[in-house]
């Protein structure tokens, strides 16, 4: 038997022990159906109320323009930082904004096209191995995109691929995400703060090693003569200035923008590029639609930049995908700091506020069937007239995901180069269960055969 990786939300709410239980795993399996229905929905739980906005206009108050109204949540907030340092992610006000202008020139249009050629060149080494497979072998995807996306960041921001840092970054990051798990318990009195003093202890501990490589990286490049020359992200970071005041960024600041970055250009990518192969074996005749397009636009040769504006349903199924399983399943929680109205409904001071792209992505009231895949959602005549605060798989208002543009044509040159030449079944009889802690992932991994595929057939 198949099992979805969509769980099925209870109807009504459940008792505070087993919506703990079933969350635990799995942030948004205990959310009732009707948060799927209402514009926001009260969630409440034994420690206080829980809004959850899916309007999205009420979305574009909290995260635009209202957004000094809603902070982020100091317990998320001070978890966030003791991972990711005091950068773009964390900081606010005026280093934030500072922070924004000297990393913007590394995510624009001329910076990312000189980027691509890297991500096609490792991206076919990478898939070289798999023409080796047996016949009916099964790999698990999850894992080969988390490898395939490290490669890609790697070699991107230090101009290398090598197995160290790679093996690194992905056990620090895979521990430390674990450690950042936060729950009602770390929320009671008294025991709370100890919990959370333990575990900020415990990410310092996780990360630590990683800053260390990280820093003796940074201080190597800063040296160099010709740092400046470097137009990998490392060496543009080391060198940038900002233009307004000739302000540069720390040491220190430099590494807390490098894990962000490795964190959205590395983990994300790889959580929506596993849930792509898994929903393209689902749906053969989306894949075959993909085959056509790939195959009359490249004729085999491994893509370019340039070609991506040719492969509109290429780019399609990945947004698709992302709208099903968006790779940050929840926002950075907001606590209303002084009554407000989002929705027509009245916030009270002191509440928190979420905005989850889960919620957002299956609302019944935005999409049509909105459990189906159905890339052709986003084709242009379908997409006129969508609120831009519908879909958010990278956030949205000032704070959205500086390399969301990086990140989708990173996800798409993956797919066009892939694909091309080898296509995923999936292996039946697998349970497949989602782990939602920052980023969503299939907890045991998604096992699929690799076939090869025959352009000609």
């Amino acid at each position: 038997m198949t099992f979805l990786v969509a769980p099925v939300p209870p109807e009504r709410p459940l008792p505070l022990l087993e919506f703990m239980r079933v969350s635990r795993e799995n942030s948004f399996a205990g959310i009732p159906a009707a948060a799927y229905r209402e514009p926001v929905y009260e969630l409440k739980h034994a420690l206080g109320r829980l809004f959850i906005v899916s309007d999205p206009a009420a979305v574009k108050r909290v995260l635009l323009d209202n957004v000094a109204n809603y902070p982020k949540e100091p317990q998320t907030s001070r978890i966030m930082g003791a991972a990711f340092g005091d950068g773009l992610l964390t900081s606010d006000g005026e280093k934030w904004r500072k922070h924004r202008r000297i990393m913007a020139p590394s995510f624009d249009h001329r910076s990312i096209v000189s980027y691509a050629p890297a991500m096609v060149d490792t991206t076919t080494r990478f898939i070289e191995k798999w023409n080796g497979l047996a016949s009916n072998t099964p790999v698990d995807i999850d894992s080969e995109m988390t490898e395939l996306t490290l490669r890609i960041i790697s070699r991107t921001m230090f101009s290398s691929d090598s197995d160290g840092i790679c093996a690194l970054v992905g056990s620090t990051l895979k521990d430390g995400f674990e450690a950042m798990t936060f729950g009602l318990m770390d929320m009671l009195p008294v025991i709370g703060p100890w919990r959370m003093g333990r575990k900020l202890e415990n990410i310092h501990s996780i990360f630590s090693v990683l800053d260390a490589s990280i820093a003796k990286l940074i201080e190597e490049r800063a040296a160099m003569p010709d740092s400046g020359g470097h137009t990998d992200l490392l060496g543009r970071l080391v060198a940038a200035r900002d233009l307004e005041s000739g302000w540069c960024l720390t040491t220190e600041e430099v590494r807390d923008e490098v894990v962000i970055i490795f964190v959205a250009g590395h983990e994300t990518t790889a959580a929506a590029m596993t849930f792509v192969w898994y929903l393209l074996s689902k749906h053969p005749w989306a894949e075959a639609k993909l085959h056509r397009e790939l195959d009359a636009v490249l004729q085999g040769r491994a893509p370019k930049y340039e070609d991506l504006e040719r492969l509109p349903y290429t780019r399609q199924v990945i947004q698709e995908a992302m709208r099903l399983y968006p790779p940050v399943p929840g926002l950075a929680g907001r606590e209303c700091v002084a009554d407000d109205v989002l929705g027509g409904r009245h916030i009270p001071k002191g509440v928190q506020v979420a905005i989850m792209p889960w919620v957002l992505h299956r609302h019944q009231t935005l999409w049509d069937e909105p459990g189906r895949f159905d890339p052709d959602r986003f084709s242009p005549e379908n997409s006129a007239g969508r609120d831009r605060f519908a879909w958010l798989p990278f956030g949205g208002g000032p704070r959205i995901c500086v390399g969301a543009a990086l990140a989708l044509t990173e996800a798409s040159l993956i797919l066009a180069t892939v694909a091309q030449h080898f296509r995923f079944a999936f292996v039946e009889d697998q349970q497949i269960a989602l782990k939602a802690r920052i980023t969503l992932r299939p907890r045991d991994g998604i096992k699929m055969t690799v076939e090869k595929r025959n352009r000609h057939a």
